[in-house]
């Protein structure tokens, strides 16, 4: 019936195993494991061998990106329902997989989100600025996703039935990091199939220091832009990308572009070392896109 599909790069996945397992010995339904590996390190391969028992393991020769990795489940499943886990992601609830069970039973739905969470506690100060965005940006309760009108699909903690995926699957010309998401979340909707929510989160169990954070970032606007371009710069699509919006209204303004190109590095500085200020890391983004697209312009 369900699939717990887990795409790994350098991570353990030990413990996220071992919750799903004994939580599957208590449901009625049949819940099978699937962890395919993107390509690991040398260092994360050992980990498969104590947990061949309990999953499908997969491991890839080559990365192929998480757009790929994704559609490439449905290879190695045969299950109705496939619910798609990061890697880093931590059960907080004892009844997590059969919630799940429960409304898939009564609802049948075609997408069904549980988002995830971050930790309450203020992490150190290089760690700073990914828990702060998550924590409010990303982490929404499931009253503010319910009661908005147009929800961001994260893959973090959703199942999709397997004859969606299969019709819809995520866009594989986006490569490397971010908004693979966003581009199939949107096409899901624009093909009249709505996100239904359930709360039943996972928690954010990794989080990225300031530097890899921003590295991310820096790959995530040059995926927004590719993003644009593959729906045909869709007006819809750029009322939910909010800072790619913002560019457009100040492109032409060359003073503005001289003084954040200017000050990107000053920002990013500031960033790195704790800083964590959304205001600021929004700059440090709309910097970026102006340095991103004056040099697309002059190639």
């Amino acid at each position: 019936m369900l699939a717990v599909c887990i795409p790994v790069y350098n991570q353990k996945v030990e413990r996220l195993v071992s919750d799903l397992v004994a939580q599957s010995h208590y449901l009625q339904e049949e819940v099978s494991i699937v962890i395919m590996d993107d390509a690991s390190s040398q260092a994360f391969q050992g980990q498969y061998d104590n947990l061949r028992t309990y999953a499908n393991i997969v491991q890839l020769k080559k990365n192929i990106g998480r757009s790929k990795i994704r559609n490439a489940f449905l290879q190695h499943t045969s299950a109705e329902y496939l619910l798609f886990l990061d890697c880093d992601a931590e059960i907080i609830r004892p009844d997590f997989l059969s919630k799940y069970i429960d409304f898939i039973r009564s609802s049948s739905p075609k997408l069904l989100f549980g988002a995830s969470v971050y930790q309450k506690e203020t992490p150190r100060i290089y760690y700073r600025l990914r828990w702060k965005y998550g924590s409010i940006k990303e982490s929404k309760s499931f009253q503010e996703r319910v009661n908005k009108e147009k929800s961001t699909l994260k893959t973090n903690n959703f199942i999709v039935d397997r004859e969606t995926l299969e019709a819809y699957p995520f866009n594989e010309l986006i490569k490397g990091y971010g908004h693979e998401d966003t581009l199939f979340g949107f096409e899901l909707e624009r093909n009249g199939i709505s996100i239904s929510h359930i709360d039943n989160p996972v928690l954010n169990a990794h989080l990225d220091s300031n530097t890899q954070f921003l590295n991310k970032t820096d790959e995530g606007l040059k995926n927004l832009l590719h993003v644009w371009q593959l729906a045909e710069e869709n007006e819809q699509l750029l009322e939910r990308l909010k800072i790619l919006k913002t560019y457009f209204k100040f492109e032409h303004s060359l003073l503005l572009r001289i003084i954040l190109i200017g000050l990107r590095r000053p920002f990013r500085f500031l960033l790195e070392i704790g800083f964590a200020n959304l205001t600021l890391f929004n700059l440090y983004k709309l910097a970026y896109l102006f340095m991103l697209r004056s040099a697309q312009r002059s190639e």
